[in-house]
Parts: C-alpha cells; sequence; structure tokens
C-alpha cells in the first residue's frame, strides 16, 4: 500500500497545523426522499459525494472497497445517505439485531455537533440490518481527568433503513433536528459533521474529514469534524408526552417480631406516572417526570472492593442521561454532581422520585443545565428536594471554558446541604489544556463555627494535560478535599486528602508493515495524603497510599489488543483504622509496600468471539493475589449473543492472633444472555453471583418495542442466598430468596 501526495499534505496538515478545514455548504433537498434504504431519489443526484480516506489500520493507505457519503438536509432533518460497497456481499457483518447493543457489527455512523462548540454530539450508527444505536458524547471525547465522555445510555427519536444486495449495503439515515439541537443564527445553523464506515472483516475504517488517528476516539471527536453550514433551517419543537402504567408484585423476606422464622411481606402494586420532552427552542430542551420509575433499568454490576473505600456505580438510568456531560464538575474520582444520590438511599435501595425537571441546551455560547427533582419520604430518609445548576461559557477559544455550578439538597425536617463551585478548562495550544476548579460545601451537620471554613469545607483541583495518543502526552494534577468538603448531592470517596497525578506516555504509529496499528508506553504516579500532615514537596510526609505503574499496551490491525503493566504501591494504615477486607480477612494497622503485575488481552472485533482475558499477580497489603478474569462473548447467531465474566480472586495472609481467616478465594460471576426474536423484540437474562456477598442475582428482562416511543417490558427480579446459615447465633435459617419481584410495564409516547 502507499499513501498518496495529497494524503501526506492532509495528514501534516492536519497533524501539524491543527488548523480547521473550510467550511461546506450542504445542498438543501426540495424533493422528499423515501426512507428504505435505497439511494435512488432525484433528490440524491443533486448533492455531492464526501470523500473518504482510511483512517485504520493505516491512516490515508489504500481502501479496499468503495464507499461514498451523502449528506444532506430539509427544514426538518437532515439526511444521512451511505453506498457501502463490498466486493465479497458473504462478509458483511451483523451480530445483532438488538437496538443499542452493539456487537462488532459492520458500521454506518454520523457524528454531528450540532452546536458546533467542538466539545459534545450526538453520535448515530447503524448496521447492514438498520439496528439504531446513539450515543452522546462530551468534553470532546476526552477521558482524561476522571471525565466521562462516552454516554451509551442516552436515546434519540430517529429512523434508519438500509438494504443488502450482491454489491454491498446501503443505508438511509433520517435524523429530526430536535433530537440534535441546533442553534440559527440570521436563518443561517453551523454544525460539526463526521461520517465514516467500519468494515469489521477487514478491521478497516473509512472516515470524512480525513481525521489523523492521533487520539484513542479521534473518529468521533467533535473538534476534528467537519464544519457545514445550514440555511433555513425551521427545527420543530414537538412535545413528547410518555405516560407509563406498572403493575406487579415484590416481595421481600423479613425476620418477624419474636425471630423464630423469616416470611415474605408481599407488596401489589400499581403506578401511573409521565415523562414530558419539550423543545423551548432550538437549542433548548425541556424534561419534566411525575411519579418517575426506573423498572426496566438493567442492575448493577457487583465490583469486588479491595480496598477500604467505596465504590462508584454509573448512572444507567434513562432521565438522567440528557447532555449528563454538561453536569460534571469532578475531583478525579471525587464528584460535586452525582445523579444517583437522587432516587437512591445510602444503601441502594430505591426512594420514589414525586416528580420534577430539567432544562438542557445551548444560548449563544452559554451552556446550561438546570434540574430539580423532589423525593418521597422513605424509611430512613425524609422527603427532599435535589437541585443542581450548571453554567459553561465558552471563553479565549471555541475548545475552552469558563464555568459553575451550584448544587442544593433540602430535607422536609430542615436539613440542608449547599454546594458551589467554579471551574476552567482553557486551550492554551494545540492539545494543551490548562484546568481548575474550586468549590465549597455548606452542611447544617458541621458545627457553625467551621461551617464556613474555606480551608476545611473546600475542594481545589489544578490541572495541565496534552490529549493526545500519539507523540508524547502527559496530564500532571494536584486535587485537595477539606476534611468538612461534603457534596452531599455527590460522591467523595476518600475525604480530607491531598492528591497528586502524574502521566508520562509516548505513542506512535508502526510502520504500514508492522502488525500493530498503534503502540503506546505509559508511567503513572498517584499519591494521597492526609491534609494535616501534607507538606509540599514531601512524598512520604502524610502519606495515606502511593501507586507507581508502568504500561505499555499495543493494538494489533488483526489480532485485538494487549496490554502489560507492572504496580509498586504503599499504604499507610493508621492506627485505629484497621479493617476486614471482604469482610473476611483482619488488615492491621501498619505500613504496607506491594507490587503487581498484570496483562489484559482485548478479542480484535473481527472475531465472532470478543471479549477479554486479564489477570495478576502481586502482593496485597501483606499477603499475597493471584487473579485471572476472563470476559467472553459469542455471537451464535444475529439473534442469540451469549457472554458474561468470570473472576478468580486467590488471596493467602499470614496467621493472625484471634483471626481464623487467612486464606480466601473470591469468586464473581456474570452471565448475559439475549435472543432477539426481530428488531422489535428481544429477550435478555442477566444472572450475577458472589460468593463474597453469599447471593446470586437474576434480571430477566423482555421488551417488545412497537414504534419509537411505544414499549411493552416484562421484568423479573430475584435475589437468592447461597449460604443459609445464619450469621447470628440463636437466629433461624435464612430463606431461600432475599427478594423478588415482577412487573409489567407499558410506555407510548404521544408526539404533538
Amino acid at each position: 500500500m502507499k499513501k498518496t501526495l495529497l494524503g501526506l499534505l492532509v495528514f501534516v496538515v492536519c497533524a501539524q497545523s491543527g488548523l480547521a478545514q473550510e467550511s461546506i455548504r450542504l445542498v438543501k433537498i426540495e424533493s422528499p426522499i423515501i426512507l428504505d434504504g435505497k439511494i435512488d431519489e432525484p433528490a440524491w443526484d443533486i448533492i455531492p459525494e464526501f470523500t473518504p480516506v482510511q483512517y485504520e489500520p493505516v491512516f490515508m493507505g489504500e481502501m479496499s472497497e468503495v464507499t461514498r457519503f451523502k449528506v444532506g438536509y430539509d427544514e426538518s432533518f437532515i439526511y444521512v445517505a451511505g453506498e457501502l460497497f463490498t466486493s465479497d456481499p458473504s462478509t458483511i457483518t451483523t451480530n445483532s439485531l438488538t437496538r443499542d447493543k452493539y456487537s462488532s457489527d459492520d458500521v454506518f455512523a454520523i457524528v454531528i455537533d450540532g452546536f458546533n462548540d467542538n466539545q459534545n454530539a450526538t453520535w448515530f450508527f447503524t448496521n447492514p440490518d438498520g439496528v439504531r444505536f446513539d450515543v452522546a458524547l462530551s468534553n470532546d471525547a476526552d477521558f482524561g481527568g476522571g471525565r466521562n465522555a462516552f454516554n451509551d445510555s442516552w436515546n434519540a427519536f430517529w429512523d434508519v433503513e438500509t438494504t443488502i444486495t450482491d454489491e454491498g449495503w446501503f443505508a438511509e439515515m433520517r435524523i429530526p433536528f430536535s433530537s440534535i439541537g441546533v442553534q440559527e443564527i440570521n436563518n443561517t445553523t453551523e454544525m460539526g459533521i463526521i461520517v465514516y464506515r467500519w468494515i469489521t472483516k477487514k478491521n478497516e475504517r473509512h472516515i470524512f474529514p480525513a481525521i489523523p488517528p492521533n487520539w484513542n476516539l479521534g473518529n468521533a471527536k467533535p473538534s476534528q469534524a467537519q464544519d457545514v453550514i445550514l440555511e433555513g433551517v425551521k427545527s420543530k419543537n414537538p412535545l413528547y408526552i410518555t405516560p407509563y402504567g406498572l403493575g406487579g408484585i415484590n416481595s421481600i423476606s423479613t425476620l418477624n417480631s419474636d425471630s423464630t422464622q423469616y416470611t415474605y411481606d408481599n407488596d401489589f402494586t400499581t403506578e401511573v406516572g409521565f415523562d414530558l420532552k419539550y423543545n423551548v427552542t432550538s437549542n433548548l430542551t425541556l424534561d419534566a417526570t411525575v411519579n418517575t420509575d426506573f423498572a426496566q433499568v438493567e442492575a448493577d454490576d457487583q465490583q469486588l472492593n479491595l480496598s477500604r473505600f467505596s465504590l462508584f456505580f454509573p448512572e444507567k438510568r434513562q432521565f438522567f442521561q440528557q447532555r449528563s456531560g454538561l453536569f460534571d464538575f469532578s475531583f478525579g474520582r471525587d464528584q460535586v454532581f452525582y445523579s444517583r444520590r437522587i432516587g437512591l438511599d445510602g444503601d441502594g435501595n430505591p426512594v420514589r422520585i414525586l416528580g420534577g425537571g430539567r432544562l438542557t441546551g445551548r444560548v449563544g455560547d452559554l451552556d446550561i443545565g438546570l434540574m430539580s427533582l423532589q423525593t418521597a419520604e422513605s424509611d430512613n430518609l425524609p422527603s427532599e428536594n435535589f437541585s443542581v445548576l450548571r453554567l459553561r461559557k465558552q471563553a479565549f477559544n471555541t475548545a475552552s471554558y469558563l464555568g459553575g455550578i451550584f448544587t442544593s439538597r433540602l430535607g422536609a425536617d430542615g436539613s440542608s446541604n449547599i454546594v458551589y463551585g467554579f471551574d476552567g478548562d482553557i486551550n492554551t495550544i494545540s492539545n494543551h489544556y490548562i484546568e481548575f476548579r474550586v468549590s465549597q460545601s455548606v452542611d447544617d451537620n458541621i458545627a457553625s463555627a467551621e461551617r464556613y471554613d474555606i480551608d476545611e469545607t473546600s475542594a481545589l483541583r489544578l490541572s495541565a494535560r496534552n490529549v493526545t495518543s500519539t507523540g508524547f502526552g502527559y496530564q500532571v494534577t494536584v486535587n485537595r478535599l477539606g476534611d468538612q468538603f461534603n457534596p452531599d448531592v455527590g460522591f467523595v470517596r476518600v475525604g480530607g486528602t491531598t492528591q497528586k497525578f502524574v502521566r508520562l506516555s509516548y505513542g506512535w504509529l508502526p510502520d504500514e508493515e508492522s502488525v500493530f496499528q498503534r503502540t503506546n508506553i505509559n508511567a503513572f504516579y498517584f499519591g494521597r495524603f492526609y491534609n494535616d500532615q501534607y507538606e509540599l514537596g514531601n512524598f512520604d510526609t502524610g502519606l495515606q497510599s502511593r501507586t507507581l505503574r508502568t504500561q505499555w499496551s499495543g493494538r494489533f490491525k488483526q489480532y485485538g489488543e494487549l496490554n502489560i503493566e507492572a504496580e509498586f504501591s504503599k499504604d499507610d494504615i493508621p492506627a485505629g483504622e484497621s479493617f476486614d477486607l471482604l469482610g473476611k480477612i483482619f488488615i492491621p494497622s501498619q505500613i504496607y509496600e506491594t507490587s503487581t503485575f498484570g496483562f489484559r488481552y482485548q478479542f480484535s472485533e473481527a472475531w465472532k468471539v470478543g471479549g477479554d482475558i486479564n489477570g495478576g499477580v502481586g502482593n496485597i497489603y501483606d499477603g499475597n493475589l493471584v487473579e485471572l478474569a476472563v470476559s467472553p462473548r459469542f455471537f451464535v447467531s444475529r439473534k442469540v449473543e451469549i457472554g458474561g465474566s468470570y473472576r478468580v480472586t486467590h488471596l493467602t495472609f499470614p496467621e493472625r492472633a484471634n483471626r481464623s481467616t487467612t486464606e480466601f478465594t473470591s469468586h464473581l460471576g456474570q452471565f448475559r444472555g439475549q435472543y432477539a426474536f426481530d428488531k422489535k423484540a428481544t429477550f435478555s437474562a442477566f444472572i450475577q453471583y458472589s460468593n463474597v456477598a453469599e447471593q446470586v442475582g437474576a434480571n430477566f428482562r423482555f421488551r417488545y418495542n412497537f414504534s419509537e416511543g411505544r414499549d411493552f417490558f416484562l421484568v423479573i427480579n430475584e435475589q437468592s442466598y447461597t449460604n443459609r446459615d445464619p450469621v447470628e447465633t440463636g437466629l433461624p435459617r435464612l430463606p431461600v430468596m432475599q427478594s423478588g419481584s415482577v412487573l409489567l410495564k407499558y410506555t407510548h409516547t404521544f408526539i404533538y
């Protein structure tokens, strides 16, 4: 394969100068397009083709197949066409018929930066069977600094149709401007677009524009999108009202009053409620909810906690997905706003959300996020109001912003927690950024003398980074969380500490003849220090924990990806803070120095067997650890997918006085199975087992999607004990089932 002179020129201009491409005026469609997956309407004939290039495995290399992209629009929709010629149609790959269940299929996709803010985008893609997938992107697809830039729980209203012939496969998308969010100024709308094709069997991606592979998710990076201009867009402001009806039974085992036996409390439930979505303007969306229900949400993945700190679980509930990246205000893993605080108590039990609303969007160069929800009284919490206001204004350049946040949690019992903060992320030159963030909490549980003590109740973050996966990259970050910093609508894993993080990396694209597509070397340092003992520049005084890690990663062109790493840690568990690891092994107070070595191999997307294998060996505190985890995924057919994971962790520790457990093997297993009757009806099973929790949980879900916005769900949940022996003597034996539920739910969206 030879790179063309034009290709080399494009690469040099994109990679070194960083200059944006000249804006393109899209053609407005005047005659109708019938959405049938056939690119044969006269309207397509007047739309010029975009010329794609090969993105991977070799940037600007010779493309093995002919690919043609076209994008047009009318007043209400953007239309996207893909002519995806395939010399051997038998290699066209579809592994899934389930919406939002990407399974290494051939792909046709468009990424749309509707506000052209170079930060946020909506990503629509489909496979040869016309299955829809959609993702919301934020923070310019940058995952550095603890960001979560990828939200695949987000859903939008749009349509796609495909056809397969002996020449290849063809796709037509129709996406409403109301699902994207656009901004019109003087009858003109400017946005950014990226269009690409993924050929699974050849591990090959064709893309427009010619984005160099300098970032881990460069094929969907909003700041690299092609700027396009549209005129006369009159985005409709539809009103979506989605009532739901739910009925079923919940059962939970409880110990009777005289502690002689367990009985089941059966709660027959019927619920009604509704969600509302309205585009107040083309760039501001209002969402409202009454008696919010999340019955169809999949259960959380069980995790193995080998530390003495809390675990973080991601948000899966659909109501909180709209532009969720806008509400990000984090200090590494610690967050000022964590939506799982709303509608869940401290033990993860659901709390009824009576209702509330959310307004998100952009006015000029100002991003706005406003949310307020009211919860009902529960067994251990009063009725509460949760509110958050987030503002971000573009400043200095299109890749920078200044912003602020305000959160409040107000209880009917008079309790209150208020947090406010200011932040900025400044793009100085090329891919280099400087970030600052400061926040303070005001909590009525803190004595009034300390309530406004800035040193004790504030958090501070300073960071500098270079966002790239090729060449030299770095990140240097300092976080400081005051002892009394308590964002009650947020998440703090370890408070009262100063955290230092350094990452140095170097990545490169090997020669065309190499088996590797890209390789990367990383070195990480993370240190956490107690504030009351910390001394600037001293790497031991006040140390709570410290980690040094080196990592090599290589992505093969055809054989997946391999990562190898070595980690060296030091932990200081002070007097009085000894704990039981996994609730079974006593870890005394002292200083521990450990080392571990691990690997992770991820299978190629081109294979029917997907997933990964990872493992490690080394020390943990004053014991030893050997671990192996496998996460296979097998596509039996387009209708059947099976997979899961199994993690075995063997721990051995020295003898302790008056402590009997010195050796333990943790087994954490998950099974996932899915059967798609067709694109409308799917059945999924999710079963989890943990011998640490001594429980097995099962979640079964049947979904029938009558049409966009009309769904029927049958959901069965069960949590059972694997060890029924009582924890305390004198109590009866535990029942087989701890809790269970069978729920039916129907939602119907009305569009006005």
